[in-house]
């Protein structure tokens, strides 16, 4: 069974691959400031998509956050 963070790391790497690494973290970066911002939105009374999918939105930021942080940290 697939878990949310397992299908995230898959559509990073489908990006990646189909894309390159650039698009890839233009779409973590991307995909973080969207999701922040549906939370922020729903957490101050406007529309509720935040509040419905708070959960899985966190758990697509973390992994975004992780996958910059990889990528961005020299080896």
């Amino acid at each position: 069974m697939d878990s949310p963070e397992s299908r995230e790391w898959e559509r990073l790497a489908f990006v990646a691959n189909r894309d390159g690494m650039a698009a890839a973290l233009i779409f973590a970066r991307q995909g973080i400031a969207q999701y922040e911002a549906a939370i922020r939105e729903s957490d101050s009374g406007g529309n509720q998509y935040g509040a419905a999918y708070r959960e899985s939105l966190l758990t697509s930021i973390r992994v975004y956050r992780e996958h910059l942080q990889k990528q961005e940290t020299p080896a």
